[in-house]
């Protein structure tokens, strides 16, 4: 049932985490589940106890928990994540495959959550799918735009599925070149090839840390300047290869600290007043 949903999403969730989709989770299960309306303390969720809990990893992409219930003494494991990683721990549905792209095709990202069959801490079976909108910063669009004006070609980098990705590429008026993360690592293709990838693609989609540095990286060794935007701690090896690294508005101390530029206004047009700035010193000084 949707309570079941939120109740192991919400077990699973990072109780004082700072991240967006945590606190998302966090908020649509107290404002829905009854037992998390008027529990005596705010930490602990009446009838269970979280025992263990391993935060969200950009690798794994997903976050577990260990919990007990505390009148059967039963243990079992919760895990919420990407909906392609929940969908393999489980061992494959195909019914969540088409709900997970048909929420795509609108838009919309899915999570996927998985608890571990009674008496087998190993075994996941689906317990369902979160949806989250997160829709990009009504100035991107624009931005991009401008950017392209200038000279300075945009490419996206995500975490998210390619659907998605193609998605929301479409909405910010870019081409739906968008590829798999996987072709960046790929053994049996040269340097160079993926070098030339990565120059036609538009962006890259179920991207891990290492990829974003690779594309900084491979599209440096082309003779071209990069500039990189980012938040997290994450992204601060690419902010740091970069010839700029821009961290946005809300960033980790991480990613401040390895950038060249920090951005104090929410969004992305800052960026373009930069270039054109720093474009007028240039000429001057020319």
């Amino acid at each position: 049932t949707k309570n079941d949903i939120l109740l192991y999403s919400y077990l699973s969730a990072e109780p004082g985490a700072n991240d967006p989709i945590e606190s998302a989770v966090r908020f649509a299960a107290e404002s829905d589940l009854e037992i998390l309306k008027s529990r005596p303390n705010k930490h602990e969720v009446p009838g269970y106890k979280v025992t263990g809990f391993v935060p969200f990893n950009p690798n794994t992409k997903m976050s577990n928990a260990t919990v007990v219930i505390n009148e059967t003494n039963e243990v079992f494991r919760v895990a919420k994540g990407a909906p392609q990683v929940i969908i393999k721990l489980v061992g494959g549905n195909d019914d969540a495959v088409h709900a997970v792209n048909t929420l795509a095709g609108r838009g919309l990202r899915a999570l996927g959550i998985a608890r571990t069959i009674p008496g087998d801490l190993e075994t996941y079976e689906l317990v369902g799918m979160i949806t989250l909108l997160d829709p990009p910063r009504p100035d991107s669009a624009e931005t991009i735009r401008r950017c392209n004006g200038y000279g300075v070609e945009v490419k996206m980098i995500t975490g998210d599925q390619l659907i998605i990705a193609k998605e929301v590429a479409h909405r910010l008026g870019m081409s739906r070149v968008i590829l798999d993360a996987g072709h960046l690592v790929d053994p049996d293709k040269s340097d160079e090839e993926i070098t030339q990838h990565c120059e036609r693609a538009d962006g890259f989609a179920q991207v891990i840390p290492e990829h974003k540095y690779r594309v900084v990286e491979l599209l440096q060794k082309r003779g071209l300047l990069v500039g990189m935007t980012g938040d997290g701690v994450n992204d601060a090896p690419a902010l740091k290869k970069a010839n700029v690294g821009i961290a946005v508005h809300g960033c980790t101390d991480a990613a401040r600290s390895a950038a060249d530029i920090v951005l104090l206004a929410p969004g992305l047009s800052t960026i373009v007043d930069g270039i054109t700035t720093s474009r007028a010193i240039f000429q001057r000084m020319r």
